[in-house]
């Protein structure tokens, strides 16, 4: 009759331990080498004062500053969109578009009055979906 081991047991379940380690360990291998698994990559935080014209111009894209400062437009489909929005912001001598791409947007671009060669982007601003470009028009489609 074999007389059984404290350490034989451990033994056994030090290699099942090991052995899963190493099977998770080669699965995140394989899922890295073959893209299924990408580490992510942090945006990049903005560095924009709020006083600058791209500053200013997202604190309207951001959220609505009321109807006094940008009152709402109704489209002829029902819909109401941001004065901002549809008809820009005037800062100085400029008029600044914002694109929410992919998200719903009014802006001169985005409802085909204006073609990409027609604007001069100014700044694009985080990520999709959050994703913001600043533009105005350049001087031959004004």
């Amino acid at each position: 009759m074999a007389v059984a081991w404290p350490a034989d047991g451990i033994g056994r379940v030090v290699r099942i331990v090991v052995a899963g380690l190493v099977m998770a360990a080669a699965s995140l291998l394989i899922a890295f080498a073959t893209g299924l698994v990408q580490a992510r990559v942090a945006s990049p935080t903005p560095n924009v004062s709020p006083s600058s014209p791209v500053g200013q111009v997202l604190t309207y894209a951001g959220s609505w500053r009321g109807p006094g400062v940008d009152p709402l437009i109704t489209l002829p489909s029902g819909a109401q969109v941001k004065a901002s929005n549809y008809r820009g912001v005037w800062i100085g001598d400029t008029t600044y578009y914002y694109n929410l791409a992919p998200r719903a947007s009014f802006d001169p671009l985005a409802r085909g009055e204006v073609t990409a060669d027609e604007v001069q982007v100014v700044a694009v601003v985080g990520d999709a979906p959050n994703r913001v470009m600043v533009y105005t028009l350049r001087a031959a489609s004004k």
